[in-house]
């Protein structure tokens, strides 16, 4: 079902340092539940860590700014909070390179997440719905499973355990259309895919859009792009922000490259 309530994120001068080394320097952007933002830069610019900060990753340290989540014109700073906590506000991260977690399978790590969330929210106490049943969560995880090219039998391995590159990333976009995240962060989901999991991976991100979530996608190129257009494209240079816009940004950094653009002093 849609997210009818609209939510933000709103970064505003974020000053970020790992290791004392200063890598994010005055970030200002806003992500609103049902846009697609994609974030764009060099190698090294500070596009993953910008994702992982949102997460929570205690390796960065925020040195000066703010991030809020704002609902209904209330505003949270979740600087303060764990990555579970910022979990439970509906916020998901994918990676580059998903570990494989023996043991744990696809349906249980999902199961005793989503199911648990659901059952939790949708009870007949709180809005006559009856908790959702193992088994129709199963059929449901198959179905989107299924969507995404992903074999049944895969949903009984341990996650990622011996999966390919392709495999694990499309274990990461089964998971975000599971969870149903209010803002899902995609770090460089594209990379290494060939052009038929491009298309599948990028009917997913559509999806999870067209659902009402706000999603950041992280990447160095413009393809994938191709498939996702996106409200608004950001280029991270140099820990700055250094220029946001339409589409139209995206086709100017694949006709010229980044090397024109320069930080902003």
């Amino acid at each position: 079902m849609p997210n009818n309530s609209m939510e933000k994120i709103e970064v505003r001068g974020l000053r970020v340092t790992v290791g004392g080394k200063e890598v994010l320097d005055g970030i200002d952007l806003s992500i609103t539940t049902g846009e697609v933002h994609a974030l764009m830069g060099p190698n090294g610019s500070g596009k993953s860590t910008l994702a992982h900060l949102l997460m929570g990753d205690p390796t960065y340290k925020v040195i000066e700014g703010s991030v809020d989540l704002i609902k209904n014109n209330n505003r949270s700073d979740i600087l303060s909070l764990s990555p579970d906590e910022r979990a439970s506000l509906g916020i998901f991260l994918s990676f580059q390179n998903p570990v494989a977690i023996p043991g744990v399978s696809v349906f249980n790590l999902l199961r005793m997440g989503a199911l648990k969330n659901k059952n939790n929210s949708k009870t007949k106490k709180d809005n006559g719905h009856a908790p959702v049943s193992v088994l129709a969560f199963y059929n449901q995880l198959k179905k989107t499973a299924t969507s995404l090219g992903i074999d049944e039998e895969f949903l009984k391995r341990s996650i990622n355990d011996g999966f390919s590159g392709g495999e694990r990333k499309k274990m990461e976009v089964l998971q975000m259309l599971v969870l149903q995240p209010k803002f899902a962060l995609l770090d460089e989901l594209d990379t290494g895919l060939d052009v038929d999991a491009l298309k599948i991976i990028a009917k997913g991100i559509r999806q999870i859009a067209k659902s009402g979530s706000g999603v950041m996608l992280i990447t160095h190129y413009t393809r994938i792009l191709e498939y996702v257009k996106p409200d608004v494209v950001h280029i991270i240079k140099q820990g700055k922000l250094i220029k946001s816009g339409s589409y139209s940004v995206a086709k100017e950094i694949e006709k010229h490259g980044y090397d024109p653009l320069t930080t902003v002093s």
